[in-house]
């Protein structure tokens, strides 16, 4: 869109013989010289050891100094894609970037004031991943189900879903529960290098089940009672949060409400989305998740309440169609809204900056856009 981006290092390469970094780091471009200054989520907390072993050590960071300054010109903005509910951005010093961008927002619980609904999204290497499009009638009648492939533990979301909905796929379409071993390096350079840019998380295999697939469940992330509104002490661990949990959970019989739902994001729910794939996952709008452009359910995705997983699967029965619908659908849905580009605009525009004609060719009338942008 003709908005130049510098980093603070060389970061990401399409190509092993590639000299020409995504963002490139230049030693002439500093913070005072852009218009935004992003912080992604890595930053604060960097993570040392195998997370695939699970051996993980987690180390602080101090904030760069740029985001601290006083009367800055340039705007700034952390990417938060952390796991979990109260991540390192409701402390006080991450109240002086502008924007914090949220990813697992959920609208029925609360977020600091400068908190904002964001998403995992995909991007053009997945894109790229995916690789033609394959239609419906050529797919497998398969559901992927393979979730641990890169980390050992299953959220209690996942775990609902396994007991009480997956089984009742079993007449409709076959399990496909294979799993890739994250550990083991690519054999081709360029599959290698997407493996170890992305921490050992891309997989060709995966992404070419997945678009030969009719489905994939997305479950991801903590079913909470409506109640108490903050939901961090049920959260915390312990033989207390374990007592809280059972009260709230056996107080919510006088709670009409939806349950709620913590950490719901996934990078494979956006995977499937941009493969075609019907994306099944919870109700999002009934259990609060919050997104800057929402999916309907049953026109986007399949979206189940898991204490009555029997009508979504008696909804597929009577609609055999829906599938189709849904996985064309759901495509279209996310390659508008979700894209690279159409979330690089969404975030230029959420900063105040118009994008309507950024990039026009020389001579023409531009909208006012960001000189640049700088990742600390």
């Amino acid at each position: 869109m003709g908005v130049p981006v510098f980093g603070s290092a060389n970061y990401w390469f399409y190509s092993p013989d590639s000299l020409n970094p995504l963002v490139p780091n230049d030693p002439d471009v500093g913070p005072e010289d852009c218009d935004i200054v992003v912080v992604p989520y890595t930053w604060p907390l960097e993570q040392v050891g195998d997370a695939i072993r699970g051996n993980l050590r987690v180390i602080r960071r101090p904030l760069p100094a740029p985001v601290l300054k006083q009367g800055r010109r340039w705007q700034t903005v952390f990417f938060d894609f952390h796991d979990g509910y109260r991540t390192v951005s409701w402390e006080k010093e991450f109240r002086v970037f502008d924007q914090v961008f949220r990813c697992k927002y959920n609208s029925r619980v609360p977020h600091p004031e400068n908190h904002r609904p964001w998403q995992l999204g995909f991007s053009n290497r997945v894109l790229m991943a995916l690789g033609k499009h394959v239609e419906f009638s050529a797919r497998r009648p398969d559901l992927l189900v393979n979730f641990g492939a890169s980390h050992p533990w299953e959220h209690g979301c996942r775990r609902l879903a396994r007991q009480r909905l997956v089984p009742r796929f079993c007449g409709i379409l076959r399990i496909d529960s294979r799993k890739d071993d994250l550990a083991v390096p690519p054999s081709d350079p360029t599959e290698r290098l997407m493996w170890a840019q992305t921490q050992r998380r891309h997989s060709q295999a995966y992404y070419d089940r997945l678009r030969s697939a009719v489905a994939c469940a997305c479950f991801c992330g903590e079913i909470v009672p409506p109640a108490p509104h903050d939901p961090g002490p049920l959260l915390e661990g312990g033989n207390r949060a374990k007592l809280r949990r059972w009260f709230w959970s056996a107080a919510r019989i006088f709670d009409p409400r939806q349950d709620r739902i913590i950490q719901w994001d996934s990078w494979r729910f956006w995977e499937a989305l941009a493969a075609g794939t019907v994306a099944i996952h919870v109700d999002l709008e009934a259990y609060g998740v919050a997104l800057p452009v929402m999916p309907m359910n049953w026109e986007h995705y399949i979206g189940v309440d898991l204490r009555r997983p029997k009508a979504a699967i008696d909804r597929i029965m009577d609609e055999p169609d829906c599938l189709e619908r849904i996985g064309k659908q759901g495509r279209a849905w996310a390659l508008e809204h979700y894209a690279p580009k159409a979330v690089a605009q969404r975030f230029l525009n959420l900063l105040g900056f118009s994008v309507r004609n950024v990039g026009v060719t020389a001579g023409q009338q531009q909208e006012r856009g960001p000189r640049r942008a700088c990742e600390r």
